[in-house]
């Protein structure tokens, strides 16, 4: 399984998404035109450090220097504390 697919507008992260995975995911990431808002889905993801919080910062900030929007979908409650622990859970 992939670790991150593409459909339309939709990002599906697959799997572990830590340090070792996510150069892959955000070299992959960095195809998309941004003609459209995007939804990250992130109910594949298993195991996470916070490089996952990095690459999503970094993408939104890509979003908004195109007008657009990143939504996170589905985020594992991994996540969320690791947002809540750097206060940054607004932005997840």
């Amino acid at each position: 399984m992939k670790s991150f697919e593409l459909k339309g507008n939709q990002w599906f992260l697959n799997g572990d998404i830590t340090f070792k995975e996510i150069l892959s995911v955000h070299e992959q990431a960095q195809s998309y035109a941004w003609k459209d808002s995007v939804v990250l889905n992130l109910e594949g993801v298993e195991e996470l450090d916070t490089s996952l919080l990095s690459f999503i910062l970094e993408q939104r900030r890509q979003a908004k220097k195109f007008g657009k929007v990143l939504t996170v979908q589905n985020p594992p409650p991994s996540l969320i504390s690791l947002s809540k622990l750097y206060g940054i859970e607004r932005f997840i």
